[in-house]
């Protein structure tokens, strides 16, 4: 994946937003079984992202893991058959891992200042052995907080996603396919945000739209495990089955939208592999 073109970024009709979800799906009905595992291993690393220390590990290494997964899209765009260990090739990459991982700490930092300073102190009036339950899994605990800060949490989390989202969206592939540095994939992926708002304004409505039954079954989980003090299994079956799901949709997005903007025909396609008919490496 060498980069000898120069880099450019090309403005599309709001049109377009259409044809990358429309066009990832397709992706995704390519090798719909080994995109799904993938997406769902994805998932199960993200499950760690609340587990103290370990959880700001894999927050670091998002934009790692993020690389492999937009990397299994160009892997079934080109034809071939992505394995679990995509996932991981980015941490193999000597001249990439350096600038996803510090991309991660950016990001990360982006997304706490904001929550803090939305925020603005509101955190300091809840109990600290609240905290400590919330932490543990004790789903009950949440009851104890002020409906209000528990709000204006949500807010500024959902908020600070947005922010480092958006950071993270073209600079992951820049470094990744283009292999270009931290500093100027930050400038070229917000430059492209900028001057393309209208296709991705029409991807976050779309997406939007479709993660509305994905919102209403979380809630639907989450009051029956404080209600009930257990979760509906077969809630949790839709949820372990459609929010991967979601996800692929979201990244095929993300790698067409990619592609469009800034190009790929310069790229080189994925390494041959002798194991192609297996899932894990």
């Amino acid at each position: 994946m060498s980069n000898q073109a120069p880099l450019s970024i090309r403005r599309l009709p709001a049109a377009r937003g259409l044809a990358w979800i429309s066009g990832s799906w397709e992706l995704v009905k390519r090798q719909p079984l080994r995109l799904l595992l993938i997406s769902l291993f994805f998932q199960f690393l993200l499950s760690f992202s609340q587990t103290g220390a370990l959880g700001l590990v894999v927050i670091l290494c998002l934009p790692v893991l993020s690389a492999g997964l937009l990397h299994a899209f160009f892997i079934v765009e080109h034809g071939e058959k992505p394995m679990l260990a995509v996932l991981f090739m980015p941490f193999t990459a000597k001249g990439s891992v350096g600038s996803l991982l510090l991309l991660g700490g950016v990001a990360m930092a982006v997304a706490l200042l904001v929550i803090t300073f939305t925020l603005a102190g509101q955190m300091l009036d809840i109990d600290p052995d609240i905290i400590i339950r919330i932490e543990q899994g004790d789903l009950e605990a949440l009851q104890l907080i002020d409906p209000k800060v528990m709000e204006s949490a949500v807010l500024s989390m959902a908020l600070g996603a947005a922010i480092s989202g958006s950071i993270t969206y073209f600079s992951v592939p820049l470094i990744w396919f283009r292999k270009q540095k931290l500093g100027r994939a930050l400038m070229m992926g917000l430059r492209a945000l900028g001057r393309n708002w209208k296709p991705l304004l029409v991807i976050g409505l779309m997406l939007a739209v479709l993660a509305v039954p994905i919102v209403l079954i979380f809630g639907s989980f989450y009051l029956s495990a404080l209600s009930e003090g257990t979760a509906s299994t077969v809630l949790g079956f839709l949820l372990l089955l459609i929010g991967p799901m979601f996800q692929l949709l979201l990244f095929g997005t993300q790698y067409l939208a990619f592609r469009d903007i800034f190009g790929l025909d310069e790229v080189a396609g994925p390494p041959s592999n002798q194991s192609n008919d297996q899932l894990v490496a």
